[in-house]
């Protein structure tokens, strides 16, 4: 018995490795070409950090019109969590590449594109093989496991946005992260579990603003987990692991209020105020920064609408609505905490006064909460195995594809999957890969990731265990 519980752990592992690589080559596939002021704002913080040793981006500016301009200088308006993390793989990457290039723009170029793969697409890869594996905790079979990680992976906005630096993707792995670690809290608390959970809460946070809205809800989530399942801790300890979480998750928010501070004279002064753009400052002049109430026409489009909608684009994710119900049966404290953190999101994205948030396909301010809504379609997925498959599939096709044309979309073009299939049918591919460097045209470009994919899955279709 107990070689057969050891054969399952190591099958278990086995296929989270297979999907976690089989994720990793895809979004690695995939480059940025440039162009993109979102991207090439951060990417100009991580340089400035790198070499100048300074947040002011004076020698990049003219990569980006997303900037802000105080007191003389030049200053990205992203949050500097991403920055922080790829900074020493920048630093590191570019002097390795510097050795065998010699052309300063090409290894500069090359190190952002390591960079990227190592800060950005191996957490999300990494975030799907954790899926498979948690998925366990719901009584999913292992193959339907697979399904959902994949569905994640590659159905949904997950996808376009690991090949490229946001800020998104490693918002939603440290939210996700955390939530994970708290979910084992409830059962048998650990300090160290408290630490690392407080460290991604706060990292997330100062990676994306809409992950700050979340590691609210989880915030009051580690209360909960701090009482343990059955609330048996008492007041005393339950507040005392809850500090504990509490002043890890305090560290990285630290670092953006001290960056804040050391360039604007106050921690609680973001860049945004001082944007070059005019009409940038002035819709986040509106309301708290640049949110006010949701307006119904954004909530329709950021949801079933053609011009943003999450559900439009992954269909998949309609299961999680009916999985929120399911879930709560067995988990009532992690339905809610799942449903409050997607619409908290979602309304606060309705009523941001740039809710179609630039040159990008899809609602991007809710990347942060979609592994969190993949638990709650698992949950669906589990009571209609069929038609979780039947949108996984259809989903999947629609971010291939969005991701393969290209992922920077017009920000008045109003059915960018529908422009996306029709440019892809024609061939026109504009997102670099590997295909296209090595002289594959079109379509033809993705066929060495069709067949490592093809790989992938039948090396996975071949593992079988008790439960399959």
């Amino acid at each position: 018995m107990a070689g057969e519980e050891r054969s399952d752990k190591l099958l278990e592992r086995r296929r989270a490795w297979l999907i976690g690589l089989a994720l990793l080559c895809c979004y690695g596939f995939f480059f940025y070409r440039g162009g993109n002021w979102n991207v090439e704002s951060r990417n100009a913080q991580i340089v400035a950090l790198a070499e100048d040793h300074t947040l002011a981006i004076d020698r990049y500016q003219h990569w980006t019109g997303d900037k802000a301009y105080y007191q003389g200088h030049y200053y990205s308006d992203k949050l500097i969590g991403p920055s922080l993390v790829a900074v020493p793989f920048y630093w590191a990457g570019r002097r390795l590449i510097s050795l065998f290039v010699g052309d300063d723009t090409l290894s500069l170029m090359l190190a952002l594109r390591v960079t990227n793969i190592v800060t950005n697409a191996i957490p999300s890869a990494l975030l799907g093989a954790l899926l498979y594996l948690f998925l366990a905790e719901l009584g999913l079979a292992a193959r339907l496991r697979v399904w959902v990680a994949f569905a994640y992976g590659f159905g949904t906005l997950a996808l376009p946005y690991s090949t490229v630096l946001f800020g998104h993707q490693l918002g939603a792995v440290c939210a996700f992260g955390a939530f994970l670690l708290l979910w084992r809290q409830r059962e048998a608390w650990s300090n160290g579990r408290a630490v690392a959970a407080g460290l991604l809460v706060g990292l997330g946070a100062i990676s994306d603003f809409t992950t700050l809205l979340i590691a609210c809800f989880i915030g009051l989530y580690a209360l909960i987990a701090a009482r343990g399942r059955a609330g048996g801790a008492g007041g005393g300890r339950a507040v005392g692991r809850f500090a504990l979480f509490a002043l890890f998750a305090a560290v990285p928010l630290s670092l953006q209020l001290a960056a804040n501070w050391s360039v604007f004279g106050s921690p609680l002064t973001f860049p945004h105020v001082y944007h070059v753009q005019p009409s940038f400052q002035a819709r986040h002049a509106a309301g708290l920064l640049g949110v006010h109430l949701p307006q119904l026409y954004p909530l329709y489009q950021l949801t079933v609408g053609p011009w943003r909608g999450l559900f439009y684009g992954s269909p998949v994710l309609l299961m999680a609505l009916a999985g929120l119900f399911l879930l709560g049966r067995e988990r009532r404290a992690e339905a809610v905490l799942i449903g409050a953190a997607w619409l908290g999101v979602l309304l606060m994205h309705a009523g941001y006064e740039n809710w179609e948030a630039g040159s990008a396909y899809g609602p991007r301010y809710q990347i942060a909460a979609i592994p969190l809504l993949m638990v709650a379609a698992a949950a669906a997925a589990r009571s209609r195995p069929f038609i979780f498959k039947v949108l996984a599939t259809i989903s999947i096709f629609f971010t291939v594809v969005v991701t393969a044309q290209s992922p920077f979309v017009p920000e008045t073009l109003q059915n960018p999957l529908a422009n996306a299939l029709g440019a892809f049918s024609a061939g026109l591919l504009v997102h670099g890969n590997l295909g296209s460097l090595i002289g594959l045209p079109g379509i033809l470009s993705l066929l060495p990731l069709v067949i490592v994919e093809g790989a992938f899955f039948y090396a996975l279709s071949g593992m079988r265990s008790e439960e399959d």
